[in-house]
């Protein structure tokens, strides 16, 4: 379009030099003097079509292009018209892209006049000679004026909706229907009839006449101010509606700021309007916006000459900027949340959402690359952790997995993911793994924590399950397999790693299948063995059996076919993992609480009976009305009801109360295994428990090791000093019992005295002192 500009411009100039005389030069200088400021004025009151974008504008200056074709003959008004359009244009506050397009779209009304009045017959010779416009006032004429007023309106319109349709990427067609068009056509047919009309004037009037034509130019663009004003104030209250509307429904920060930037335009009325982080320059106004994260950006438009015009454009985008910030707001909480929604808030690592995202990203590349073998997922499990909840709390715990997280992410760079799943279960993706072994002792090292917390040093270590892409495998895939290698890992001794196996499938299987059969498992397939507490400091030739453990035994149904006898070492894991341990722990509790007549019946004297407690059931909201029934029903008969549990329920702050309950019912509580966790002076000294156990991994090496010989008596001592019952257990050999004996260990339990029994099978022993040694 600029170019056709020229060649107009060109060509208009070579007409003129190719005709120029002196008078020729007076007539195209009277022309300018004449027409330069009526383009000033009537350039300053354009009409604006009231679209969406606000970026159309009609100008008015047809009217000094027609008076110009009346008043000077063609050559003259040619390149009179370009003269006055082009520096006018080019002299508007406006985008230097604005200034041109203005100005090569008013040349080009020129050819656009020109071809319409030549083809309606308008020219001819005038008095004064040769025009465009003959000035022989005829209905013809002043039709043929009309029609290039209208094409000349059609040009432009349709020029700027394409230009607008482009930049705000929608169609001609939503440009070009809009409300006001039709009174665009009438005011520029006006002002082109008073061109028309004030050529007339000049030709066949005296010349002071032409003074009349000031009145209705006055009332036209006095009408046309007052029409773009209402019109202005439309469009603002219109696109701050939308706006408020439109901007609230964008998801993303770009998309918000493009948005933003187009309810500018809309609110200012022109594309200039601009959405940047450069605040407003000298010939700008211009509003912050913030953006969130520190971020502000300037919405800008150019500075209005008319300060009323100046001053309703910085309150409207006053007005938008405070939508643009809520709106950015919003983003900005959506943000957080979606990031919040895939990364672990404690240790800031992704969660199983974003993890399990970026392994089926990696796993599609991988199988596209034909690399499956070098995916590796590990599946990472902390051993230990739950004790340091336990004894320091969820927020030593805290502290923990956050250091652990970090020594992962340090150790492995390079493309990796590390991952928190929940607890204390980590994931770790390496997309190009080559040294799996190198790289499992790698995680090993990164896994083993020390840690100091409330003076006491804590040793944390890891272990691991490593599953590698197979064809065909999808990302639950991965995981179990890793998962399932990493619960072998913890069975077979823990702190080391495991990579998956077809097979250790299949025993998980199993696992699951063992905890469905637990489930299905009536009451009395569990029954009760009981093994002896002897005396070791009674004096008597034989050690006096003064209680007994309560050992439970499953009898397994698969598929009608009974098993032999399933010790607890087989089954209570799983039955804890499941909940099902509540149902047996009942079951067994009563069963002990039914059995304490007899006992009674066959010793003749009043019995210990030990019962072992799981912390699933401690948790449980019935537990101590259960236990103070089974307390009741025991002491009925003789006896007196002992609970075992291990360590993890004494150093649990969160179950102090329950124990202290379970105390008044009248069960004594004892410690089981006493040594193998994390054994401390200070709860023995303030929980209710009257004995304790001491496990039999120390007991079996106190012949052989003076180290555990020495351990074993430290415990001995720190029982007596706290007046505590100690029980030994796993005493299989004479020269263990002496030991004891001779530290001061009051009872002892194990192989040496009796295996556990049935209790139909173990009245002999308890109707008299137990003479060693005594087998099954």
């Amino acid at each position: 379009m600029t170019a056709a500009a020229l060649v107009t411009v060109v060509v208009a100039a070579a007409q003129f030099t190719g005709q120029a005389d002196a008078s020729a030069w007076r007539e195209l200088l009277l022309s300018v003097v004449i027409g330069f400021p009526l383009m000033q004025l009537l350039t300053r009151f354009p009409f604006q079509l009231n679209t969406r974008h606000a970026g159309i504008e009609v100008q008015f200056d047809i009217g000094v292009l027609v008076f110009l074709l009346c008043f000077a003959r063609p050559a003259v008004a040619a390149l009179a018209w370009c003269v006055c359009v082009v520096p006018t244009n080019l002299l508007q506050r406006k985008s230097w892209v604005s200034r041109v397009y203005n100005a090569s779209i008013g040349v080009l009304f020129l050819p656009v006049a020109l071809a319409v009045l030549t083809a309606l017959g308008a020219p001819g010779t005038s008095e004064k000679g040769w025009r465009i416009i003959a000035m022989r006032p005829s209905v013809l004429e002043v039709l043929a004026v009309g029609a290039a007023v209208v094409a000349v309106f059609a040009v432009d319109v349709l020029v700027s909706a394409v230009s607008v349709a482009v930049q705000e990427r929608t169609s001609v067609r939503a440009e070009l229907l809009h409300p006001g068009a039709w009174m665009a056509v009438g005011t520029s047919a006006a002002v082109g009839g008073l061109g028309y009309l004030g050529g007339l004037v000049e030709a066949k009037l005296p010349e002071w006449t032409a003074l009349l034509l000031v009145v209705p130019m006055v009332v036209t663009m006095l009408a046309t101010r007052a029409m773009r004003t209402t019109r202005d104030v439309a469009r603002r209250s219109e696109a701050l509606f939308e706006a408020a509307t439109a901007l609230h429904t964008q998801g993303r920060r770009a998309d918000l700021a493009r948005a933003l930037q187009k309810h500018a335009r809309m609110v200012v009325g022109t594309p200039a309007a601009m959405v940047r982080s450069v605040g407003p320059g000298e010939d700008e106004i211009g509003v912050p916006v913030v953006a969130g994260d520190g971020v502000v950006l300037h919405i800008t438009a150019p500075r209005r000459r008319q300060p009323a015009q100046r001053a309703a454009d910085e309150k409207a985008l006053e007005a938008l900027a405070s939508v643009g910030e809520a709106a950015f707001f919003r983003v900005s909480a959506s943000e957080e949340m979606h990031g919040l929604a895939r990364r672990d808030v404690v240790t800031g690592l992704p969660n199983r959402l974003q993890f399990s995202e970026r392994l089926a990203a990696e796993l599609e590349r991988a199988r596209e690359a034909g690399r499956l073998d070098r995916l590796v997922v590990l599946y990472l499990d902390l051993d230990g952790f739950k004790g340091v909840n336990d004894r320091f709390g969820h927020e030593a715990g805290d502290e923990l997995l956050r250091l652990v997280g970090s020594r992962l992410r340090d150790t492995l760079r390079g493309g990796s993911t590390v991952a928190r799943l929940g607890g204390d279960e980590f994931a770790v993706l390496l997309p190009e793994c080559l040294d799996v072994e190198g790289l499992c002792r790698r995680v090993l090292v990164a896994l083993r924590v020390e840690v100091r917390m409330r003076g006491h040093v804590l040793r944390v270590q890891g272990s691991i399950g490593l599953s590698r892409a197979r064809p065909g495998d999808d990302v639950g895939t991965l995981l179990r397999n890793a998962d399932t290698a990493m619960y072998r890992a913890k069975a077979t001794g823990k702190n080391r790693w495991v990579e998956f196996r077809p097979e250790l499938l299949e025993e998980e299987i199993a696992r699951l299948q063992v905890i469905e059969d637990l489930q299905q498992a009536p009451a009395e397939a569990f029954v009760v063995h009981y093994q002896p507490i002897v005396d070791l400091q009674s004096g008597a030739a034989a050690a006096p059996v003064v209680g007994l453990e309560a050992l439970v035994r499953w009898r397994r149904d698969r598929g009608g076919e009974v098993e032999p006898l399933v010790g607890p070492e087989e089954f209570i894991g799983l039955a804890e993992r499941s909940g099902t341990v509540i149902g047996i722990g009942d079951s067994v509790m009563r069963q002990v609480a039914r059995d304490a007549a007899v006992v009674q019946q066959h010793a003749g004297r009043r019995l210990d009976l030990m019962v072992n407690v799981s912390p699933v059931q401690l948790r449980h909201p019935d537990f101590i009305e259960r236990v103070a029934a089974a307390v009741r029903q025991t002491a009925a008969s003789g006896c007196r009801l002992h609970l075992e549990m291990t360590e993890s329920v004494m150093i649990d702050d969160g179950t102090a109360d329950r124990l202290r309950d379970l105390a008044e019912t009248g069960a004594q509580l004892t410690i089981d295994d006493f040594g193998t966790g994390f054994s401390s002076l200070g709860y023995l000294r303030h929980r209710p428990f009257s004995s304790f156990k001491i496990d039999r991994s120390f007991v079996r090496d106190i012949a052989t090791e003076p180290t555990a010989r020495a351990l074993v008596e430290g415990m001995v001592k720190m029982g007596q000093a706290l007046e505590l019952t100690v029980v030994a257990e796993g005493v299989e050999h004479e020269e263990q019992a002496e030991i004891l004996r001779a530290m001061g260990c009051q009872l002892a339990q194990g192989h040496l005295y009796c295996r556990p029994r049935a209790l139909e099978d173990i009245a002999d022993v308890l109707a008299g002192p137990v003479a060693r040694p005594l087998s099954a």
